[in-house]
């Protein structure tokens, strides 16, 4: 057997259950599914090179300061990535941004 597929949303859910019954999906199931996928995302986006490149010089253990400008990119990547609407951090909040740097540190790692 083999390595069971990731979902990507909603849709394949749908289309797992149907295909699990007996139902065979046609074009019209697979471009829903699509659109489900779209409207129900499961899980987070990956980030793009860019960010990616950002976050490793973010995460050098050389880094000491985090810089007003940092804040601004690292609250953009983590909105995006996590989509989360954009809100505003106090700039001299430490628990908050930890709090943002650890979660994107996970997500950096697990990819």
């Amino acid at each position: 057997m083999g390595r069971p597929r990731k979902n990507k949303g909603l849709g394949d859910v749908i289309a797992n259950v149907t295909t699990a019954i007996g139902i065979e999906p046609c074009d019209g199931c697979n471009r829903r599914k699509d659109q489900l996928n779209k409207l129900f995302p499961f899980g987070i986006l990956d980030f793009t090179e860019t960010e990616r490149e950002y976050l490793g010089t973010l995460f050098d253990p050389n880094k000491k300061e985090i810089t007003a400008t940092d804040q601004k990119t690292i609250l953009e990547i983590y909105c995006r990535v996590f989509r989360v609407k954009m809100f505003e951090v106090c700039q001299n909040c430490p628990g908050v941004w930890k709090s943002i740097t650890n979660k994107l540190k996970n997500a950096y790692e697990s990819n």
